[in-house]
């Protein structure tokens, strides 16, 4: 069965540009949810995608879909790609790439494995996956779909959602959630530049960090 839906517009295109400053990581001080499995990673670097979910479901050897998604996603989107669990057939790969590209999508993230590295890597479009497969699915259209809610990296990802990546691995926020975050994540990226020109002057990280007065705290309480 084949599953085919609108696609869901709820992020603003302001958000997602203000995002596109903000690294995963620095969100990572804030929350403990919606990152990714870490082995699912770029397949090259130095790499950033920051976007809209297109979400899209498919079966291990069935990759109709896929295709079909490229043509319905607009620019900006990030297609994002439930395998089911298949860590064996690639339904991403070269060609796949570069039709994303011609139609202005900003990347694609694959729980599971692509195909055909160096020309992905030629043509610098954003592919995250598991990893890499000589071995490929086939155009079936029997099962798949599209703007569907999808797990990719253990998270679930709901059409719209935000994704925002960079080479250390995925992030997904819901839209209302990255809506109240982006304010507190903007000045904690800010903070954080200003640290390493701190550090980079000669300051102590376990001072401009805090470490150092709780290990002494620590240590007082222990009686030394």
């Amino acid at each position: 069965m084949i599953i085919v839906r609108e696609r869901v517009d709820v992020l603003s295109e302001e958000l997602v540009e203000r995002y596109k400053a903000i690294e995963p990581a620095t969100v990572g001080h804030m929350l403990e949810f919606g990152f990714c499995h870490p082995n699912l990673q770029p397949l090259w670097r130095p790499c950033t995608l920051v976007g809209p979910a297109f979400t899209v479901q498919t079966s291990a050897l069935d990759s109709a879909v896929v295709h079909g998604a490229i043509d319905r996603a607009s620019p900006g989107d990030v297609l994002v790609i439930d395998r089911n669990g298949d860590q064996r057939h690639a339904c991403w790969g070269g060609m796949t790439s570069l039709a994303a590209k011609v139609r202005g999508l900003a990347g694609v993230v694959i729980d599971g494995p692509a195909t055909d590295f160096t020309e992905i890597v030629q043509s610098y479009f954003p592919v995250y996956a598991r990893g890499l497969s000589p071995v490929t699915t086939k155009s079936l259209a029997m099962d798949g779909g599209i703007n569907v809610e999808v797990t990719i990296g253990g998270v679930a990802v709901r059409p719209g959602d935000l994704v925002v990546a960079d080479s250390n691995g995925v992030l997904v926020l819901p839209a209302h959630l990255a809506e109240s975050l982006v304010e507190q994540a903007e000045a904690r990226q800010e903070r954080s530049t200003k640290i390493q020109e701190q550090l980079a002057a000669g300051m102590s990280i376990s001072e401009l960090s805090g470490a150092r007065k709780k290990i002494e705290a620590r240590l007082q309480v222990q009686g030394r």
